[in-house]
């Protein structure tokens, strides 16, 4: 490695998380995260909706789950630096929410009640540093996602080790 050449070490973890088992999840992240730290890495990516499972479907909408991920997400960031691992930049998918409080009944297409997101948290040093709200949403075989999710719209990129790093799902 040269002065001119930054190296970043990432971890990818191929996992199985359970839909509605916030808890459960946030253990395999937990888990996931020592193995990353072991290995040297500087940022671990775990997959889409990671803290919820996927696919959730209509528990995006209840208002009650959304602020449950929102929690749990804030939790597992203080956890993760409890645990020692707050130096280890971690990209963990969650459910968001525009309006955690459900305030939109009424909904509309390609704003479902709740403002319900997909989204991927960066989360680093005992908190959350970022978030992406996936984009692209599918809607076609088994996918539903313009039922249950809104677009996001911003794009996410975070500076690691001397890279550039794009967030996106």
């Amino acid at each position: 490695q040269t002065d001119a050449m930054a190296m970043l070490r990432l971890a990818l973890a191929q996992v199985n998380p359970t839909v509605g088992d916030l808890a459960g999840n946030a253990a395999i992240v937990r888990e996931q995260a020592a193995a990353a730290v072991a290995a040297g890495a500087d940022l671990l990516a775990l997959p889409e909706m990671m803290l919820t499972g996927y696919p959730i479907e209509d528990l995006a909408l209840r208002g009650s789950f959304q602020r449950a991920s929102a929690a749990a997400l804030t939790e597992l960031a203080r956890s993760l630096a409890d645990d020692g691992f707050g130096d280890l930049t971690v990209v963990v998918g969650f459910l968001d929410a525009l309006d955690a409080l459900g305030g939109d009944e009424a909904g509309e297409p390609g704003r479902p009640r709740g403002g319900a997101r997909n989204a991927a948290a960066v989360i680093h040093d005992g908190a959350v540093r970022g978030v992406y709200a996936k984009h692209h949403l599918p809607n076609y075989g088994v996918f539903d996602e313009f039922r249950y999710f809104v677009p996001g719209e911003t794009p996410l990129a975070i500076d690691l080790a001397g890279t550039r790093v794009a967030v996106t799902i």
